[in-house]
């Protein structure tokens, strides 16, 4: 997968391998980056790398 690629919440919560809810959570609580498409979140898999980058602890 390519880092620019645009993932939907599902596809999110796959690749975390957590549930769409935790993802949604994520979403509100300003943790994950997206974009509302419509009635439909959207992320960048770019956002995802950021955030488990600024998350790495030791």
């Amino acid at each position: 997968m390519r880092n620019d690629e645009i993932l939907t919440v599902k596809e999110t919560a796959a690749l975390l391998k957590t549930t769409r809810q935790q993802v949604s959570k994520m979403i509100e609580n300003e943790e994950l980056p997206a974009v509302k498409a419509g009635r439909e979140w959207r992320i960048l898999k770019t956002g995802i790398m950021e955030f488990f980058e600024a998350n790495m602890s030791g």
